[in-house]
């Protein structure tokens, strides 16, 4: 376990550290763990006071009141900092994902063009989503709505900033590394339908296989992009643990689950991570030196890498599946098979299938 005292000295140091403000993107940033990771990089900046570099923050999601309030509350304690509502409205279309992608590269670029320097993200945190219990309902893109929620929606926004994470402008020489973390749950994960990645089959369509999709694809889909932008690029597929969000009472369930939660939530609110810490633990995935990028080729890893063990069961790859406490959960054997048998190959070009298809203007079909 990372102790909390080290991951808030470690948010200090990123927040007192750099040239340039600190830049991260919150998408579903309103409510829930994402709000929270707002709070935990504020209060990060204002406990760096006159040290602080800066801190820029967007917000992208659809509850404009909730938003502003958010801003409020940040600026007020942090009054040097800039904060951005980025009005969304269904992130389970990814024409919407693009929309609001656009924005924010377009507000960044000229925020870095009057600072002189490349437009750069640090921290892209995913927490759209909701808990459904539903038959599949394909959106007018041909995707599952919670399934686009959850997964091609966020995958297709980290597609949409990896310009941005990267520091494509700042060439060869720049020692950017972008962090991207998707908040889903690791212990979720479990085979893929080879032969029906999209549980287009009314058989294969189930709550227990739509979750094993969301979460192992989401696993390999980062582990497939640390590969592809080594030395520049680490993903955190995150589980924050119990924290008490509105997530179930904002989600489409059942009456009998409704019943449930109520049931269970005086032993949650026992079992709880309280919003302060878990603010401070998201922020603190930011981290380079605890969670660095894959080498780059014939480079040695960064010697201030912690030696967190990646998805693929490697030191340091790049990828990784944490628990709430920023250490890794025991490793899934399924990313390092998929990724000898080609299936982790087969899942990417699955996804940005489903990206060229809504790029053409048609539905997704395969």
């Amino acid at each position: 376990m990372v102790a909390l005292s080290a991951a808030e000295a470690t948010n200090l140091e990123i927040a007192t550290t750099g040239t340039r403000p600190f830049v991260a993107v919150f998408i579903g940033g309103t409510a829930g763990i994402g709000l929270r990771g707002i709070q935990g990089l504020v209060s990060a900046h204002v406990r760096a006071g006159a040290r602080s570099r800066g801190l820029r923050v967007y917000i992208v999601g659809r509850n404009a009141d909730a938003a502003s309030a958010l801003i409020a509350e940040s600026r007020a304690k942090l009054p040097k900092g800039t904060f951005t509502f980025v009005q969304a409205k269904d992130l389970g279309l990814l024409a919407d994902v693009d929309s609001v992608c656009t924005a924010v590269i377009d507000a960044e670029r000229a925020a870095a063009a009057k600072e002189n320097h490349s437009p750069q993200i640090d921290l892209l945190v995913l927490t759209q989503g909701v808990v459904s219990f539903s038959k599949r309902k394909d959106t007018t893109e041909g995707i599952d709505h919670v399934t686009a929620l959850v997964y091609y929606g966020r995958a297709r926004a980290i597609d949409r900033l990896l310009p941005l994470l990267t520091d494509a402008a700042g060439g060869a020489t720049s020692s950017h590394v972008g962090h991207v973390v998707a908040v889903v749950n690791p212990r979720l994960e479990g085979p893929l339908n080879a032969d029906d990645l999209s549980l287009r089959d009314p058989k294969n369509f189930t709550f227990g296989q739509r979750s094993a999709h969301m979460a192992l694809g989401t696993t390999l889909y980062l582990q497939a992009l640390a590969t592809r932008h080594p030395g520049r690029l680490a993903g955190v597929h995150y589980y924050p643990g119990v924290v008490m969000t509105d997530i179930f009472k904002s989600s489409p369930l059942p009456w009998w689950a409704r019943w449930l939660t109520r049931l269970v939530t005086p032993l949650f609110y026992v079992l709880s991570v309280s919003d302060k810490e878990c603010g401070e633990r998201v922020a603190f995935l930011a981290s380079t030196a605890h969670f660095p990028p894959k080498a780059a080729p014939n480079a040695k890893p960064a010697p201030s890498a912690a030696n967190i063990l990646g998805a693929d069961g490697q030191p340091n790859s790049g990828a990784y599946r944490l628990n709430y406490d920023g250490e890794a959960i025991k490793t899934n054997k399924l990313v390092a098979e998929y990724e000898a048998n080609g299936l982790l190959e087969k899942w990417y070009a699955h996804t940005t299938a489903a990206f060229a298809a809504v790029e053409a203007g048609r539905p997704f079909t395969e």
